[in-house]
Parts: C-alpha cells; structure tokens; sequence
C-alpha cells in the first residue's frame, strides 16, 4: 500500500492543528505548554487512511522561534498542507514557511483557506488570489486551493478528494542504495527501549536490519518498527515510522541524528560540496567564509561557506563547499537550507553535490565540472568529468556517491568507454591507449639511451612516464605484456622487440666478456664484486646483460645489505663440491659449506639461501643436507 507524508504548514493561528484534528481525529497539541499557550511547539503527527494509501500528518509549528522545528518536520516530506486563514490573509510565517518548502524542494502543495466561515465571500475571493500570486513567484501550481471550516466541516469533502488526487501524483524520491531516516524523536517506551521516529527515505527498512547512527553513533539494529502505530516487519518510503532500536541508550541519539542502512555509501563527513539556489553571490548576502546555520534533514548545524566560483553571473548556480565542526551525513540530491544566524532570516537553499568532499583540489576548473556534471546527473557524463579530472582514473565508490547508484548499477554503464582496474577503480579506455603510446614512446627512449641494458626498472620508468597515475601506468602495462608488445621480469619491463646484442660496439663485446672472464676467474674465492656504488652505468648495463643471458646470477646478503655476483659455472661448482663433501644424507653447518667452498660469509649465506630455493639443499634447523 501506498504511503505519503504531508507536513502541514502555515501562520501561527491560522488553524493547523484543528485542520488536521478535522482530516484525522487526532489531536495534535499534547504538551501542557501548548495547551496552555493555544500554540504548537513542537512536531505533532497523525494518519489518515484511505482507499488508495496511507497519509501521514506532520503538524508543524508556526510560531517563527520554532523555524528549525518546522524545518525539522519538512524532512523528507512529499507534499505540504498550507493554512491561510481568512480572517487574517497571508502572514510573516506564511511566506517564510511557502519559501522554506520552496527551498526544500516541495512542490505538492495543497493550501487550505482556514476559518472561511468567518469571513466574507470576498475575503476569502482575495485570501485565494492573494496565495496563488505568492505560489506563482515560486512557479508552483497547487494540487488545490480550499476554503474551509474545522468548526463547521466546510470544505472537509473538496480536502479529502484533494488528499486522494495528492496519493496519486507521481512521487519525485531521490534513488538511495538503502534506507536513509532523519532523527525529529527519541524516547524510551515502556519495555521496548530506545525508540526514534522519522520520515523514511530512500529504501525499506526491515526488522533485523543493520543500522548505522551519525554522527558518531554505535551500530545497532532493528528490534522493530510500527507504521501508523502498527506494528510491521517492514516500511516503505514515505511512510512516518517508529523505529524501536537494539542495545542503544537514548543519550546515543538526539533530534538531528540520522539512522540509515550501513554499507550503503552514506559516509559522515565534515565537508559537503552543494550547489546553492541564487542568481548570484550578491543576492545570497554572503561573503566567502561566512558562517551560516544549516537546516539538514532534522539538524540544524553550523557551517562555514567557502565558494568555489569567485565570480558567478546572473542566473548560474554557485557552487560552494559547506564545512562543518562536527562531521555529517547526507547524500547526492538532498536538499538544504542556510539561514542566516544573526538576523535568523533564510538566506537560500541548496543541494548536495558530493557528501564527502574533499577539503580543497588544485585543478579547480576540472573540479567544478566534476560537480556541474553531477548537478545533471547523466553517470556516463559524472565519470568522463571525473576521468577529465584525474587523469583518466575514476573512483567507483565516488561516482556511486555523486549519481546515486550503486556499484553494480553502475559498471554496465561504464563497458563502453572505461575498463575496471583494481581497488575500485575505472579507467578511461582513451586514457589507457594514450598511456600505452606513452609508455612504448618512453621505453624506446630509455633503450635509446643505454641499448646495453635489456631492461628497465620499472619503478625507474614510471618515473620517466611523469605525473601518470600508477593505476593508469599499471593498466596500460598488463594490456601491452597480453599483446605481446612488452615483456617483463622482476628486473623489469623491456620493449619485446628490444635485443642489446644487435647494439653492441667491438668495444663493449670485449669489455663484456673481460667482465664476464674477471667473475669466472674469482668463481667463489674472496675479492672484488663489481660494488655497484662504483660501477659505471655502462658497467650496470652489461650485468644485467649477462644475467639476462643467464651467464650471472645476482643474489642478496639481506644481512649486510650486500649484493653478490656469481657466474653460474661458479655455481655449479659449488653443487659439486658440497655434493662431495658431504655425501648421502650427511649434514653440515654453515661454517662447514664455508670451509669446504674456500668461501666467506658475505658469499656463502645468499649462496645456501639460493640452493635451498632451487632444491639442491634442505635446511633443517641450524644444519642442511644435499637433496640428491
């Protein structure tokens, strides 16, 4: 069944709270206080049911000292009920709470002209044009325009069809990954516990469901839920529902907090990029780093404005970031309110672009296009804005949190242009051809310079790739070692087609096989190694080119920090003699390979190290035996 909530707004005495006792039965002032002071203070709630659904009542106060409550009471929200007394016309609180709505983004409206009975025909002719000419302003066509009487039932039948054409009207909800609830109660019941009530939006929430609390509020979950005073295992969108909350005390949530769906991208956060309803600064009467009070679901929070266009023209939208002291949450598309705190006026509304911003982007103008493409919502669009800004590289959960979707949702969306790395990363596919170019271009330049080496460190060429994301290199990379174009080691990466045999001078042939000769002849006696703090970049290349050859083999001493070069008939002779040293199955210390290799320790321990790692010894303990 269909479940819409409809706050019910207007001018302190203006008939409110008797209109909905009229529609619903329920009373709606329960505070001795407002009783006393004829006034709703706080937010009153009722149900009407019907053929086609629930509606669910939020009477808000009109009183101006009680603005963040009526703020409170609008989150979330499908419609509103304006009353417009006859007897008095339109008022201060009726415009501020009609531009309010306007600011959160409520279009459905219903006005009630209240107390019709007692005034004349004309009055109540007037009161009419005079509220359709403020709802014209904003661009707003009513669902109706009702004369009434709470005393004597005028117009209660024209409401009730009013109220059934509102539940048929095409909802216009922010698509959320899961369910998102603005905090306006918290209390204890009876032998239940803790229990909250809000507006539901976004997804349905169930008995059992995880729930996470922002700010700053411990898991929990879903003990139960009513609907209407129902119980249900389950609630919908729109519906106003009573939370009962597991393992909680009521001191772990408050008026302004936000229970919502874990796992499901609502992050807190102290800074939001939003976009702010006005023609230009000048007409918001703000200054970059004014401080600003936010009215944000049911919080009303203080923030400072800092602008992201210095220079905004007529009739663009400014973009800004909101920082807050303490972190909050809310999501792409949720609607805003800054009022000023002085002169506790409404400055203007606004929306959430990015709910986690960042604190501050050095490409500016690629950023702004970022949120101006979010503003639009198309994802495809978000994601080349996004590639536009960093390089070709789009964070998945970041292009969820700025077009609404999930992952899943969004990856079909992405086949055609982008390619899915790792950690939840895109890749623009025109970006990975470019870098593949890049990379073959400044691998054949690194070749150029020394054709000796056959390959190039690869943390070395990244280097020379310049200020390409790793993300993007990498891709580029695994694409050209599958198409054959690149191979690499763990020495490496080299062109495919490279061969630094086909390079060499007269010259560098004997100088590498004079070093070639010079490893042989020392086999594994003591002596000069080729340090590498004094080899030249020449010499550097011809090592690696006979280890590419397979001629040498380089190993470690990881405990003085030492590198160690063998050529492999030195290697082999050192199988041969430990074999005959210690035949069978006899074993042997490291000091007693050491003796028998004529070796030192700088030689001998990366020497054992790389015979157990082949196989030829095993090391049991503090001893080792040949294999076979």
């Amino acid at each position: 069944m269909m479940h819409k909530t409809i706050a019910v707004i207007g001018h302190v005495d203006h008939g409110k709270t008797a209109l909905v006792k009229a529609l619903t039965g329920v009373e709606m002032d329960t505070l001795a206080e407002e009783r006393a002071r004829g006034l709703t203070i706080t937010l009153g709630f009722a149900h009407r049911e019907t053929e086609r659904g629930w509606l669910h009542f939020i009477d808000a106060p009109g009183h101006s000292d009680f603005v963040r409550t009526t703020a409170a009471g609008l989150s979330g929200v499908d419609g509103v009920l304006l009353a417009v007394s006859c007897t008095d016309g339109i008022q201060a609180q009726t415009r501020e709470h009609l531009r309010l709505a306007h600011c959160l983004g409520i279009r459905q409206i219903i006005v009630a002209l209240t107390k019709a009975d007692l005034a004349a025909d004309v009055v109540v002719v007037r009161t009419r044009a005079e509220i359709e000419s403020e709802l014209n302003a904003y661009s707003i066509e009513p669902v109706a325009i009702v004369a009434s009487s709470s005393l004597t039932g005028k117009g209660s039948d024209s409401l009730g069809q009013a109220l059934e054409r509102f539940l048929d009207l095409p909802q216009h909800r922010v698509r959320l990954p899961g369910f998102y609830l603005p905090v306006d109660r918290v209390f204890t019941a009876p032998g239940v516990g803790t229990v909250v009530t809000g507006t539901l939006i976004g997804g349905e929430i169930a008995r059992e469901d995880a729930a996470a609390i922002a700010p700053n509020g411990p898991a929990t979950s879903v003990r139960s839920l009513q609907v209407a005073g129902t119980d249900q295992t389950s609630a919908t969108p729109g519906s106003r529902v009573a939370v009962n909350l597991r393992g909680l005390e009521t001191s772990a949530l408050r008026k302004g907090s936000v229970v919502y769906a874990p796992n499901a991208g609502f992050e807190p956060s102290n800074r939001f990029d939003v976009a702010l309803d006005a023609a230009d600064k000048d007409g918001l009467h703000l200054k970059h780093m004014d401080e600003v009070m936010v009215m944000l679901g049911t919080a009303y929070e203080p923030a400072r404005v800092r602008f992201h266009t210095p220079d905004v023209a007529a009739g663009e939208t400014v973009l800004a970031q909101l920082a807050f002291n303490r972190p909050q949450v809310g999501y792409t598309g949720q609607r805003l309110v800054l009022r000023n705190p002085a002169a506790a006026q409404i400055i203007c509304g606004g929306a959430i672009i990015d709910s986690v911003a960042s604190p501050g982007r050095r490409n500016k103008d690629a950023h702004q296009a970022v949120l101006r493409a979010a503003l639009e919502g198309a994802p495809d669009a978000i994601a080349n804005a996004l590639a536009d800004r960093d390089k070709g590289v789009v964070s998945l959960p970041e292009l969820a949190r700025l077009s609404g979707l999930n992952p899943d949702q969004i990856t079909p969306l992405l086949k055609a242009s982008f390619e899915l790395g790792k950690a939840g990363l895109a890749l623009r596919t025109s970006d990975i051809e470019r870098t593949c170019k890049a990379f073959l271009t400044a691998l054949a330049a690194q070749h150029e310079a020394r054709p000796l080496r056959p390959h190039h460190p690869i943390d070395a060429f990244r280097t020379a790739l310049g200020r390409l994301p790793k993300a993007l290199v990498e891709q580029a990379e695994r694409r050209l070692l599958d198409a054959g174009q690149v191979i690499a080691d763990e020495t490496g990466v080299a062109l495919a087609s490279h061969d630094p045999l086909a390079h060499i001078t007269q010259e560098q042939a004997a100088a590498l096989a004079d070093l070639e000769q010079q490893l042989q002849t020392l086999a594994l006696r003591p002596g000069s190694r080729l340090d590498p703090k004094s080899t030249s970049p020449e010499q550097d290349d011809m090592i690696e080119l006979l280890m590419a050859t397979g001629k040498v083999i380089r190993l470690y001493n990881h405990a003085l920090n030492q590198q160690v070069l063998l050529h492999v008939s030195a290697i082999q002779l050192a199988r041969e003699t430990l074999q005959q040293a210690f035949p069978g199955n006899a074993h042997f210390t490291t000091g007693e390979a050491r003796s028998a290799l004529k070796t030192n320790r700088k030689i001998i321990v990366p020497l054992l190290e790389f015979l157990d790692a082949e196989g030829t010894t095993k090391r049991e303990g503090d001893v080792r035996y040949i294999t076979g």
